[in-house]
């Protein structure tokens, strides 16, 4: 028995451990949890899934909500923000987010189910980050995720007008999560489902680490230990566990010459009759299905390739790797080989924005590349902070400060 416990431990250990940016330093028995950490990110007990904080009243309520329970209030840097709900015991499910000014003035109201198109799945948590003065919270598998066809638990970031920033892949954040100047950490977890820790990039929603852990975490909290930050994630079970940041992963040279030839961004989408093509976490038809890769989308396919394998695609889609059939599907790639320049991603995690057609003259992260990833040698500088890439639709537009022009004589 002691050493089937010494194996669980190594594999919790080790498992994922390569190039993860998150990295476990040490994992304490149950009771130590009391004696480490505040409880102050979910004042009223780690062990409820739900945040429920009230720490303001006294707002001018609109009306849209005043028939609906106050369920989080906190002050922010521009003035308090509010979460409402319809009470625990109500079959439907509303979570509304109120921004008020200084005075307790509503000046945003934001609608989450409907921003999310998601009416069947709970809000068990919302933070304000000061930093960018966007909204982020989940909307979470209110039971077992198979009852929803795992299509829940996302993490969703929102400006007070209630355009999309990011969303990420499904089973992505339940329960709690926290934000600090660079990082969302969160977990997801239910009773006999597999468990996870993420790190995800907090200006894109990407992935850097998501680590296995034997139970469901229900509380996370950030510490200055030594001079260095840690984070602190209790269990299920009371169990303590404390993570760092690995800085050197992240912050790794970018090797400009490329080994091996160019990796060109490229993006793919279904070319089948019935307009999808189905995602699988391995590549063999009888894999798990994960997601699916839809046709093409105002000119353009929304997952990216990142590696072809035989019969087979690897693709980065919704926050997650998959694998897809390439029978069935198209490339689109802006490195045709013939441009006399090449734009290189220079920055460790390089945005490329699309144009927001709700708010003109705002523009939306719409893809994340790697450092050292050609993103194409057919593209336009008009001037300002942005290029330019052309699509037979829509643009798509790189910051100038973020990429390198490299000359191919």
């Amino acid at each position: 028995m002691k050493k089937l416990t010494l194996a669980i431990m190594f594999a919790f250990c080790t498992l994922g451990a390569a190039a993860q940016k998150l990295v476990l330093d040490q994992s304490l028995n149950p009771g130590w949890a009391g004696a480490n950490i505040t409880n102050k990110n979910k004042p009223e007990g780690r062990f409820y899934r739900l945040r429920n904080e009230v720490q303001v009243t006294g707002f001018q309520t609109p009306q849209i909500v005043q028939d609906l329970e106050l369920y989080i209030s906190e002050p922010i840097s521009t003035g308090y923000l509010a979460l409402y709900r319809l009470p625990l015991s109500a079959p439907d499910y509303k979570f509304y987010v109120v921004l008020y000014n200084e005075r307790k003035v509503a000046q945003y109201v934001l609608n989450l189910c409907e921003l999310t198109g998601n009416d069947y799945c709970e809000v068990q948590d919302v933070r304000w980050d000061p930093t960018t003065e966007r909204v982020l919270f989940n909307m979470a598998c209110p039971s077992y995720s198979s009852e929803i066809n795992g299509r829940g638990s996302k993490l969703y970031c929102v400006t007070p007008e209630g355009h999309l920033i990011w969303e990420t892949g499904y089973l992505t954040s339940n329960d709690i999560f926290i934000l600090d100047d660079e990082f969302v950490y969160c977990a997801y977890g239910f009773t006999s489902e597999k468990d996870y820790i993420f790190l995800l990039d907090k200006n894109t929603g990407r992935v850097y680490s998501k680590l296995p852990v034997p139970k469901k975490i229900q509380y996370l909290e950030l510490q200055e230990r030594r001079g260095k930050q840690v984070l602190f994630a209790a269990d299920s079970d009371d169990k303590l566990y404390t993570f760092r940041v690995d800085y050197s992963v992240l912050q790794s040279p970018i090797d400009m010459t490329i080994p091996g030839g160019p990796k060109a961004f490229t993006l793919v989408y279904a070319t089948s009759s019935d307009g999808y093509l189905n995602v699988r976490e391995e590549p063999s038809m009888k894999a798990k299905i994960i997601d699916r890769l839809n046709a093409k989308k105002n000119g353009l396919g929304h997952a990216e390739l990142l590696k072809t394998m035989g019969e087979w695609s690897r693709i980065f889609i919704n926050g997650q790797v998959g694998y897809v059939y390439n029978k069935y599907m198209g490339k689109q790639t802006w490195y045709t080989g013939k441009g006399s320049d090449m734009m290189i991603a220079y920055s460790m995690q390089t945005p490329i924005y699309c144009d927001d057609f709700d708010d003109e003259g705002n523009r939306l992260v719409r893809y994340v590349l790697n450092g050292g990833v050609i993103i194409a040698d057919q593209f336009s500088y008009p001037g300002g902070d942005y290029y330019v890439l052309s699509t037979p639709e829509e643009f798509l537009y790189v910051k100038r400060d973020d990429i390198l022009i490299k000359s191919k004589r």
